[in-house]
């Protein structure tokens, strides 16, 4: 199976995996499955980092990307058309977040299971994402 990561799961599987659910440390762990992370989510993490929104501790932000290798996971390559694309997810009143928006409009264009704990994503459900907590 092909996975994307939310930002966050990244985040915590590899700073805090204990708050990942036991079923997406399954499927992280798991060798036959695929897992994707978006350059999107290393864009958050430095934004949110740069506003004092995230700490990364003694991680360095720089390293990110070999990190996410080192865990065999595969960098999605920047594709131009899931930019402009995304004007077909529809908005959503109570989410609107750009970062959100973009990993789950890449989520279904790729047709990829988001492992996301995030509860607002479900309503995204209905516009054809996979979503996995």
């Amino acid at each position: 199976m092909k996975y994307l990561l939310d930002t966050h799961t990244f985040i915590w599987f590899t700073m805090d995996p204990a708050k990942l659910s036991k079923k997406v440390c399954k499927i992280i762990e798991d060798g036959d499955n695929e897992i994707f992370i978006s350059p999107i989510s290393f864009w958050e993490i430095a934004i949110k980092h740069q506003l004092g929104k995230l700490d990364l501790g003694k991680m360095n932000i720089l390293h990110l990307p070999n990190i996410a290798t080192e865990y065999d996971f595969s960098i999605l390559p920047l594709d131009t058309y899931d930019y402009v694309s995304v004007h077909n997810l529809p908005f959503k009143e109570n989410h609107q977040d750009p970062f959100d928006r973009m990993l789950i409009h890449t989520a279904i264009r790729k047709n990829l299971i988001l492992l996301s704990g995030d509860k607002m994503f479900r309503q995204y459900e209905q516009d054809g994402l996979q979503l996995l907590w």
